[in-house]
């Protein structure tokens, strides 16, 4: 096997990854589910990714790099902007998302301590808060990122992985409402 066939494998096995993770959930696909969907063996999968862990991942590689990049640039940034990026985030990542709310504890904590998702959403609410924002504005933040990662997580359910323009629109528009409660500025 050459390395340029070893890599479109990779590749091969993280698109299946995806469709897998996105629509069983991370937590049901096994890699026997993962070689049956590829045509392979369970010993290709191996050769490639040494556990289902490593495969999500590398799946969870790409969006924590994207978040980083939007956390370090938050400071200064429309909250609309903001919360605009965090939904496109979630709708081009879909699968890693599900994985990471698949509720195995030991997932999740291993994935948001190695890119501390926590720290690079905590850098966003702040700056989606404002400057010098009240305690009731901090809470509004956290509300309006919250309501874009579960209403993104939902609206993609719905539309079968798939977020339309209007249905991205309207997930903007609730986050907004949800900051601006109060006309509070």
């Amino acid at each position: 096997m050459t390395p340029h066939q070893r890599r479109d494998m990779r590749a091969d096995i993280l698109d299946e990854a995806r469709k897998l993770f996105g629509t069983k959930g991370y937590t049901v696909t096994s890699i026997a589910d993962l070689a049956e969907a590829l045509g392979v063996t369970k010993g290709a999968l191996y050769y490639h990714f040494k556990s289902k862990e490593a495969i999500l991942s590398a799946l969870v590689a790409e969006p924590a790099a994207e978040i980083a990049v939007i956390a370090k640039d938050a400071a200064g940034r429309p909250a609309r902007e903001l919360l605009g990026a965090l939904i496109d985030l979630q709708a081009q990542h879909p699968a890693a998302y599900m994985a990471l709310q698949s509720g195995d504890v030991s997932v999740l904590q291993e994935h948001s301590q190695r890119h501390d998702f926590a720290g690079k959403t905590e850098l966003i609410i702040m700056a989606v808060a404002g400057p010098d924002p009240s305690p009731m504005h901090l809470i509004r933040a956290r509300m309006a990122v919250a309501a874009v990662k579960e209403g993104t997580t939902a609206a993609l359910a719905a539309g079968h992985g798939k977020l339309t323009d209007q249905t991205r629109l309207d997930l903007l528009e609730a986050a907004m409402a949800t900051l601006d409660a109060g006309g509070e500025s």
